[in-house]
């Protein structure tokens, strides 16, 4: 419908100008004459402009009925009135117009190529990540505090037996299977009775996906909402991240769970207190919440600790960390992920977890246990 309007816009412009130039003719005429022989020559120009007139008032039409075959997808007529005989100028520019080859769409091949690009390069990114990810495994060192213990690790999700709940979540997220570092820790954050664990994993490796699924495994929704799990990271920007990229995707199917984010311009007065079963925050703020008893540490089932490393690189955090982990009860499971340790984030870590399972990646960044290379 748009392309007949404008068609009737164009008609009625068109017919506007040719009256126009009719009139201008007749104008010039009259002014360049007079008396009788202006008469005269007014007459015989007048039939001119008509002439005139009458021949862009066709060609008028017949730009009208090709953009109206145009619009219609119709092949083209040569002119609206019959009768009239073909323009044999206009007739030789067709036929060199249906001679000439289709010139090719320079932006469709552009696009298409584009396309066959993109396929190409991921592609090779998923070939590239997918021996990466089996470089980073054989790299992988276990060491379990218990050296009878018969855990190891997993090829898919089904074998970790998890709630369909979390299971769906999983897929729906995009984790076809497990990557390096769940493959190894997932089976001892999952266990019974619960297990410590000290990961070596950098960004991007699935660690926060690890981490997140122990957390969401252990807490009960059907009880008070009280704080059952607790993430510590470095940085509010990480707190705010894991919530909403990882916490709240695999808990789609959790209703009724409660989140809380322990930072910075979250204010939350005593009497209210925070009634979440999971607790995500700086090292600050959540040692001002407990001081202030919003949040009580006595229902916490398990407590990670984000970016060690980091942690240690600033002293305040590290007293925080360590304050933290004083406050919580003896059954408390406790998770600890860095990615490098130093001789400072190994004596740390000493400290916050308590007879752990290792997976460490062996001749990575500092791979140091109690300060001595692993072997």
């Amino acid at each position: 419908m748009a392309a007949y309007h404008h068609i009737q816009t164009f008609l009625k412009g068109s017919f506007a100008i040719v009256e126009s130039s009719k009139q201008l003719a007749m104008s010039d005429d009259e002014s360049s004459n007079d008396g009788d022989s202006k008469h005269d020559s007014e007459n015989e120009e007048e039939v001119t402009a008509d002439m005139i007139a009458a021949r862009l008032r066709e060609r008028v039409r017949a730009n009208a009925a090709a953009l109206l075959d145009r619009a219609d997808n119709r092949p083209a007529r040569d002119s609206i009135t019959e009768s009239k005989p073909a323009d044999p100028v206009e007739t030789s520019v067709k036929e060199k117009q249906l001679e000439a080859p289709k010139e090719e769409d320079p932006a469709k091949e552009n696009t298409e190529e584009h396309h066959k690009d993109s396929n190409e390069l991921t592609k090779r990114l998923q070939k590239l990540a997918l021996e990466r990810q089996k470089e980073n495994k054989d790299r992988l060192k276990v060491i379990q505090s218990d050296r009878s213990s018969h855990l190891t690790g997993v090829k898919t999700f089904q074998e970790l037996n998890l709630p369909k709940h979390l299971v769906d979540a999983i897929f729906s997220m995009g984790f076809d299977r497990p990557s390096a570092i769940q493959e190894e820790a997932l089976p001892r954050i999952l266990a019974e009775p619960p297990r410590n664990l000290i990961g070596q994993a950098q960004s991007g490796s699935g660690k926060t996906a690890a981490f997140t699924l122990g957390m969401l495994y252990r807490i009960t929704v059907d009880e008070p909402a009280t704080c059952q799990a607790l993430c510590v990271t470095p940085t509010r920007e990480l707190a705010i991240q894991i919530v909403d990229k990882a916490v709240k995707p695999m808990a789609a199917n959790m209703t009724g769970l409660k989140i809380e984010l322990a930072i910075s311009g979250n204010h939350i007065a005593k009497s209210v207190g925070v009634d979440a079963h999971m607790v995500v925050g700086t090292p600050g703020k959540v040692v001002d919440w407990l001081k202030r008893k919003i949040v009580s540490p006595k229902t916490i089932k398990v407590f990670v600790l984000d970016e060690a490393d980091n942690m240690v690189d600033e002293g305040g955090f590290r007293a925080n960390s360590q304050q933290i982990k004083k406050s919580l009860p003896g059954t408390c499971q406790c998770l600890l992920f860095s990615a490098t340790f130093p001789p400072e984030v190994v004596k740390f870590a000493s400290k916050m977890v308590e007879d752990p399972d290792k997976i460490l990646i062996e001749d990575g960044p500092e791979f140091l246990v109690s300060g001595e290379k692993a072997l």
